[in-house]
């Protein structure tokens, strides 16, 4: 059974949920471009709302590559873990470098 959740984890019915899945504040977290060997990557981080039995997709990081064909994805299940993977995520882009933190080339790309 699929639970909507707002940003903040809190539990929402359906209506309500398609309702702030129209607002794009709301959904986009982070945007950024980043320049990697020459080439503009984008890395953007949207709350999704879904809280599943087997996986919470409440947040999640895509980076597309211009011209790439499949996207990179990590899922988050809380805000802040999305805010903080989205900066691991670019600050690791832009610098060709693992943050301190840990290295998210090290996660598998769903968050896990």
């Amino acid at each position: 059974m699929t639970l909507y959740v707002d940003r903040q984890g809190h539990v929402i019915n359906r209506t309500t949920w398609l309702a702030l899945t129209a607002r794009p504040e709301y959904v986009v977290i982070a945007s950024d471009a980043v320049a990697v060997e020459g080439q503009q990557v984008q890395v953007m981080t949207m709350w999704l709302g879904l809280n599943l039995p087997s996986r919470p997709r409440v947040f999640e990081t895509l980076l597309h590559a211009v011209g790439g064909n499949r996207p990179c994805r990590w899922t988050w299940p809380s805000l802040l873990q999305a805010q903080a993977g989205h900066r691991q995520v670019v600050d690791e882009l832009a610098t060709g470098q693992p943050a301190a933190s840990g290295s998210m080339s090290t996660r598998s790309n769903t968050g896990r």
